[in-house]
């Protein structure tokens, strides 16, 4: 491989966008969940009940994280943001 392999590699790796843990969760609920969770945010809802709510109903990830997935400042939204 040259450098240019190399550099190519790396560049479309950075541009495949992974979902983070909330991204994962989110995407294996049903579509009235899912609807439920954007509609709750649109409304100004609390991340943190949400959070609460969400926990309830099995998410396994931290608050912290389910911040940064709700405020678009994590992984799932990185390429999205960066444009």
């Amino acid at each position: 491989m040259s450098l240019a392999d190399d550099l190519q590699t790396h560049y479309e790796q950075q541009t495949v966008a992974k979902q983070c843990g909330t991204g994962v969760w989110f995407a294996s609920q049903s579509e009235r969940d899912a609807n439920a969770f954007a509609e709750f945010l649109a409304r100004g809802g609390a991340v943190s009940h949400l959070h609460q709510l969400a926990v309830k109903n099995g998410c396994p990830i931290a608050e912290t994280q389910f911040r940064r997935h709700c405020r678009k400042r994590c992984s799932c939204y990185r390429l999205e943001n960066a444009a």
